[in-house]
C-alpha cells in the first residue's frame, strides 16, 4: 500500500539530478528557435515590406511607367526651358493685382505667347521615334489643349469681369493640367507642370 514512485523516484540521486537538468534545458530553450506558423507569417511579411521600399527607393516603379523618358538629355533641356519659362513669367505684372479685366486678359495673352513659345521648343526638340516620341506626343497635345483655354479664358475675361478658367478633360478623364503635370512629376522635373499664373 502506499505512494507509486515515478522512475525518477527509483533512480539514483545522480541520475535524478541529470533528468531535472535536462528539463530545465528544455524549459530555458528561446522561444526563437521554434518555428510556428505564426512566425513564419511574420517573418515573411517583414521580408515582403522590406522588398517593397528596396524596390521604391531604386526608382524602379518610374523606369516602369510608361511616360519614363529613356532620353535624360531631352528632359534636362526641357526643365531648362520650363525653368526660363517660370523666369519670364515673374517679369510680368502680377494678374492678381490687376483690377481692370480687360487688362488682365491683354496680360495673359502675353503670359500665354510664352508658354506657347516654350511647348514649340519642346516640341521642336523632342524624340522623333520610339516610346520617348509616343509619350512627349501625348504630352505636347495636352499642353496644346491647356494653351486653347487659356485663351479661351482672356476672350471671355475680356467681355467678363467674373469669367473664370474652365479646362477641358484629358483622355483618362482629368482636367488637362492633371496629366501635364503626372508626366512632370514621373520625368522628375516637376517645373515642367502647367504654370501657377493664371490663378
Amino acid at each position: 500500500m502506499g505512494e507509486a514512485l515515478t522512475v525518477s523516484d527509483h533512480a539514483p540521486p545522480s541520475d535524478r539530478q541529470s533528468v531535472v537538468a535536462d528539463e530545465a534545458e528544455t524549459d530555458s530553450e528561446p522561444m526563437a528557435m521554434r518555428w510556428t506558423i505564426g512566425r513564419v507569417l511574420g517573418v515573411t511579411v517583414m521580408v515582403a515590406i522590406a522588398a517593397f521600399w528596396a524596390v521604391v527607393f531604386s526608382g524602379l516603379p518610374r523606369r516602369e511607367n510608361p511616360d519614363w523618358l529613356d532620353d535624360r538629355a531631352f528632359v534636362t533641356r526641357t526643365e531648362e526651358r520650363c525653368l526660363d519659362l517660370l523666369a519670364d513669367l515673374k517679369r510680368l505684372p502680377n494678374g492678381a493685382f490687376i483690377t481692370d479685366h480687360r487688362e488682365r486678359a491683354v496680360v495673359l495673352d502675353q503670359a500665354t505667347d510664352r508658354v506657347e513659345e516654350m511647348v514649340d521648343a519642346i516640341e521642336a526638340d523632342a524624340p522623333t521615334t520610339g516610346d520617348d516620341h509616343t509619350s512627349v506626343s501625348g504630352w505636347i497635345a495636352d499642353w496644346r489643349t491647356y494653351i486653347e483655354n487659356r485663351r479661351d479664358y482672356a476672350d471671355r475675361l475680356r467681355e467678363d469681369p467674373e469669367a473664370r478658367l474652365l479646362l477641358d478633360q484629358s483622355l483618362g478623364g482629368d482636367s488637362v493640367d492633371k496629366p501635364i503635370e503626372i508626366f512632370a512629376q514621373v520625368n522628375e522635373i516637376p517645373d515642367c507642370a502647367t504654370p501657377g499664373d493664371v490663378g
